[in-house]
């Protein structure tokens, strides 16, 4: 195989700049909604979910829904309470849902329909990475199964009953999935199957998601929340990884606040990066839209003629 760059090291400096925190431009104080917007966070009870609450809180979403499994009620209703100290006069519900269960999500999408009523923003947090398994010889196969289960099927599930809500929103419609430059990965002492296989995949539904509801005006997108030493981190990352876990909890959140101040369609179906310095990827846009980047593809010598 002829050398070239690998896929995640082209994703990763996709900017020339890359931004470890938040910055001025994506700050959620220096972003605040001009218009209500009813925003839901699934996966909120900690870490990166916890933080992207906080910072639609913080930009002052008029309601946050806050979902989490029933297991971590407590870590819940912490993240609702300092919302609710961001925003004084925020609107806030928490509900508890097994994301591998169809019957829980339809019911959440229910729940939320009935109490809430419109839906704008929609952010999935949720997911797990298993053991850190190499080779698809090693391992057990229910760990693939699980991780699968959460990340791709938890993921369908949340579109197939959330994204008819989110087509009857007035304006925002957005789809964001907190994925992974794992994704980009099939080598090297890092490359989780299980993990890597489930985030490429839960990224190219998200690029289905685009194709098929794009024209209803929903923009979904995919967003790569950096290198954090959340929780999930802590637990499976490799000792030769752990010296890149630099970057901070709140850096996805303020981006996807930032990423939801206007419709930006043309980012609709893509893998993007909190890390990525804002100013340059908004540069790239015409790069973007032209050469259709930052989704999948296949390679061929040729170019096949008409």
């Amino acid at each position: 195989m002829p050398d070239r760059v690998l896929d995640v090291v082209l994703a990763d400096r996709f900017t020339p700049t890359s931004r470890t925190k938040p910055t001025h431009i994506t700050d959620p104080a220096n972003n605040k909604f001009t218009t209500p917007l009813n925003v839901c966070v699934i996966g909120a009870t900690r870490g990166i979910g916890a933080s992207i609450a906080h910072a639609y809180a913080q930009a002052g979403a008029s309601t946050l829904i806050l979902v989490g499994r029933s297991s971590s009620s407590r870590e819940l209703l912490s993240v609702e309470k300092h919302a609710q100290e961001l925003h004084p006069s925020i609107r806030t519900a928490t509900y508890f849902c097994d994301l591998t269960s169809s019957k829980d999500v339809e019911e959440l999408a229910k729940r939320v329909r009935e109490d809430i009523g419109k839906l704008d923003i929609l952010v999935l947090n949720s997911g797990i990475s298993g053991p850190v398994v190499l080779k698809v010889e090693d391992g057990d196969p229910q760990d693939f199964q699980d991780v699968f289960n959460v990340n791709v099927q938890g993921t369908y599930l949340v579109a197939h009953y959330f994204i008819p809500i989110l087509k009857e929103s007035d304006g925002a419609k957005t789809f964001i999935v907190v994925g992974s430059f794992a994704a980009c990965i099939i080598k090297g002492h890092i490359a989780n199957t299980a993990y890597c296989l489930s985030k490429f995949a839960q990224s190219r539904l998200v690029e289905f998601i685009a194709e098929q509801s794009g024209k209803d005006g929903i923009l979904a997108v995919s967003v790569h929340p950096g290198a954090v030493a959340t929780d999930l981190a802590n637990a499976t990352t490799p000792d030769s990884f752990r010296p890149y876990l630099t970057d901070d909890v709140s850096l996805c959140g303020a981006f996807c606040v930032w990423l939801c101040q206007e419709k930006r369609m043309w980012l609709n179906g893509r893998l993007i990066s909190a890390t990525w310095d804002v100013s340059e990827l908004l540069e790239k846009k015409k790069d973007i839209e032209e050469g259709d980047l930052l989704k999948w593809g296949y390679r061929t010598v040729n170019h096949i003629d008409n």
